[in-house]
């Protein structure tokens, strides 16, 4: 009985010490030279410390644990990883990530790893593993270096993780005085910008820490673009800005600090890459027989966003020949498109098109991936379905010219718990590898049925006005129009007119604003218009 007495007193004594009885020392850097994330000490910039990312621990996270001292704590109990948005930050000019960590796990079995996130110029996130003593208070300030190929220009979120990705073995942590910091700044010779402008806009992507950029044109520029504005951080340092001569070329911004012991020099290099003219016309389909998620072809359903922020901020939306198109920002390896609260049932679509382009010159390991994502009626990805592209599959990545994928999906089996239903469509994840610079349009399912235009195609009538207020009138040249059908985004009819005339108004009082797809059947054959209602 003595001896079971005994063990439980030990086992009681031993969960009694699975937490921090005390707080980390607090840290002396001036308030000047850090950005905090969470901590007593500074300003903090975190705004949730508990998103729902689908980690064990969510709604356990407590950024007010008491360890009895009377100065709180962040806790992740149960935690496999756990993260925290904080308001976008430019913490390009910091030089170290601090962490104050304590954890009765042992460094022997358990991995924790951190990493900001960033949404700006290179690698999203870069995990590093942090190096702890298990029982106590470990303080560790990680180098900018370590983190490879981050800027940390626009920090938005963070990220703690345990024993790698999807870990399913729990620990608990707690956490203090986590904050970005630098070396103290000798008076009179800070030599950064704190604003850079080209023809009067913010330079995308800038990071006053960040010195190199490149600025893609459209093909056909042959106007400099021009740095209208270049702001020092120290009011005192002088600034020269050399324009570039040409298109391609770098145009620079060289800062001299204030005691004139400290030059940099902020290069912008102009390139001209990408496709020339837009991505193929998409066939002339019925309305009801597509579900476009982006097309200017097709109206598309209405998705809640476009880049989701799984891996930072992925596309940037150019005009190619004219049309709206996403260009893969570099660095940033995949794109989420989320319309969760707009799931599509798409069951009866037998095919999934999309158009992508690349300027790659060495294709080899190259890879374009689209995924389509089955949540079958729950709050995650269920099952899914992915086509690769790639120099060996058909069609194949090929260099400098338009590649359309049209494929039949309906014998495919899914990547996740067998093949896909398509009954609960709420995703679509794009991903690459290796490729640097890549455009993507037309992404959408279709029944594989197209019109019949005959004779009959959109420049033998005029639409106007376009958009409208209450009301469209479709005129023909030289022919009858027999039905018009108007259909929403959903592909649902919403109208059905019979002129039988050579003139038509069709009355959009009653009809909602938004995007419509209009079938027009004439005596000369079929085609169809996009809509657009104030």
């Amino acid at each position: 009985m003595k001896k079971i007495t005994f063990f439980c007193m030990l086992l009681i004594s031993a969960i009694a010490f699975a937490q921090p009885t005390t707080n980390p020392a607090a840290p002396t850097n001036d308030a000047v030279d850090v950005i905090s994330v969470y901590g007593d000490t500074y300003t903090n910039i975190a705004t949730n410390y508990d998103p729902n990312w689908g980690q064990s621990g969510h709604t356990m996270v407590n950024p007010s644990y008491d360890p009895g001292t009377g100065q709180l704590l962040l806790a992740y109990p149960n935690f496999n990883y756990q993260g925290t948005e904080v308001t976008t930050t430019d913490a390009s000019q910091m030089e170290f990530l601090h962490i104050d960590i304590w954890t009765s796990a042992s460094p022997g079995s358990t991995d924790i790893q951190v990493s900001p996130i960033n949404n700006g110029s290179g690698s999203g996130e870069t995990l590093v593993s942090i190096a702890y003593t298990s029982g106590t208070w470990t303080s560790v300030d990680i180098p900018k270096s370590a983190f490879t190929g981050m800027t940390w220009d626009s920090v938005f979120q963070m990220k703690f993780a345990a024993n790698g990705a999807g870990s399913t073995v729990p620990v608990d942590i707690y956490l203090d005085n986590v904050y970005f910091w630098k070396n103290p700044t000798a008076a009179g010779s800070d030599a950064t910008l704190s604003a850079l402008e080209i023809d009067s806009a913010p330079l995308t992507g800038f990071g006053s820490g960040v010195f190199d950029y490149t600025v893609d044109l459209a093909p056909g520029t042959t106007v400099v673009p021009q740095i209208t504005t270049a702001t020092p951080t120290d009011p005192g340092a002088m600034v020269s800005i050399n324009q570039a001569p040409a298109v391609p070329g770098d145009a620079t911004v060289m800062v001299t600090s204030q005691n004139g012991t400290v030059m940099q020099t902020y290069t912008v290099s102009f390139v001209i890459s990408g496709p020339a003219t837009g991505a193929p016309q998409p066939p002339n389909r019925p309305a009801a027989d597509v579900v476009s998620i982006y097309s200017d072809a097709y109206p598309n359903i209405a998705v809640g966003t476009y880049d989701a922020g799984w891996c930072g901020v992925a596309i940037t939306e150019v005009q190619v020949d004219g049309n709206n198109t996403f260009k893969k920002n570099t660095g940033i390896p995949c794109q989420g498109i989320d319309f969760s609260t707009n799931r599509q049932n798409l069951t009866d679509f037998t095919h999934i098109h999309f158009d992508f382009y690349t300027d790659d010159v060495d294709l080899v390991g190259d890879v374009f991936n689209v995924k389509l994502v089955d949540f079958a009626g729950g709050g995650g990805e269920a099952s899914a379905l992915e086509v690769n592209i790639n120099t060996g599959t058909t069609p194949a990545i090929v260099a400098n010219t338009w590649v359309s994928v049209d494929i039949d999906i309906t014998a495919l089996g899914g990547v996740v718990a067998g093949n896909l239903t398509r009954s609960d469509v709420a995703q679509i994840g794009i991903t690459t590898a290796n490729l640097t610079n890549v455009w993507y349009d037309n992404i959408y399912l279709h029944k594989n049925t197209v019109l019949s235009v005959d004779e009959f195609n959109t420049s033998s009538f005029r639409t106007y006005p376009n958009p409208t207020n209450d009301s469209w009138n479709i005129v023909t040249e030289d022919t009858v129009i027999n039905t018009i059908q108007v259909f929403d985004i959903a592909g649902r009819q919403v109208m059905a007119i019979d002129p039988k005339a050579t003139s038509a108004t069709i009355d959009a009082t009653s009809l909602q604003g938004g995007i419509y797809f209009a079938k027009i059947s004439t005596d000369k054959g079929a085609s169809s218009v996009k809509l657009v209602k104030n």
